[in-house]
């Protein structure tokens, strides 16, 4: 194709995973699928559970949706900033927080943990990218670092010092962590959550540091107007 229509590759993380976590994932999907289109499932496994690995770390499955008695992703997300005690790294496509996650990231920020947030400097939702400015600019006035990369960057990942690292589906934003069917395995263990911060740095390295400015009172409003639509964004 000619320059003109020739677009950039998003980049994405994945990663592949077997044996009790993939039974989990499966019975997962039947229970979301049984529930979206009322239909029963048989529960035959226990989601959610600890599954150990080989090199002495541990995975969980963690759900969230609709269709989840309880908010186990978005309280553990929470809870673990707000124990960190050195470092947040995360990686996400549209940031647009509830007050709490805002809350919990600047404190971190405030207290001496190192927090960096790699986004893309231009995603393909522009409201989200409008709307993130004020949450972007808290974050970066208690003393966090927030990082545009040049490209569409379309994973989703969050690091907690060395001990937990969040990767799958769900964004940081409300529709995706209080609406969405959303899926993420917790890793816990240094060797692994090493591999998923050095996969971020790698992007980090490359992208350029935001600097917010105090925006105009029209700015301001029509920022305040959209962060008030986010659950539609």
């Amino acid at each position: 194709p000619s320059q003109r229509h020739r677009r950039t590759p998003w980049v994405d993380l994945s990663f592949d995973f077997t044996g009790p976590l993939a039974q989990q994932t499966q019975q997962r999907f039947d229970q979301d699928w049984a529930f979206a289109t009322g239909k029963p499932v048989v529960d035959t496994l226990a989601t959610g559970s600890m599954v150990s690995g080989p090199d002495g770390g541990a995975t969980q499955l963690i759900a969230s949706g609709p269709d989840q008695s309880d908010d186990t992703l978005y309280a553990l997300l929470v809870s673990s900033c707000f124990g960190a005690t050195t470092r947040i790294l995360a990686i996400t496509p549209y940031f647009v927080p509830d007050p709490v996650l805002l809350m919990a990231l600047t404190l971190a920020a405030r207290r001496g943990v190192a927090v960096d947030l790699v986004l893309p400097r231009h995603s393909n939702h522009k409201l989200a990218d409008l709307a993130r400015h004020a949450a972007l600019r808290d974050i970066t006035a208690a003393g966090g670092r927030v990082w545009l990369a040049p490209g569409m960057v379309h994973a989703k990942a969050v690091i907690v010092d060395a001990e937990l690292a969040l990767v799958g589906s769900a964004n940081l934003d409300e529709r995706s962590l209080f609406l969405n069917y959303e899926l993420m395995v917790a890793f816990h263990g240094p060797p692994q959550v090493a591999q998923f911060a050095d996969w971020i740095e790698r992007h980090r390295v490359t992208a350029e540091l935001y600097r917010g400015t105090r925006p105009g009172l029209l700015r301001e409003l029509v920022e305040g107007l959209v962060r008030w639509l986010a659950f539609q964004l």
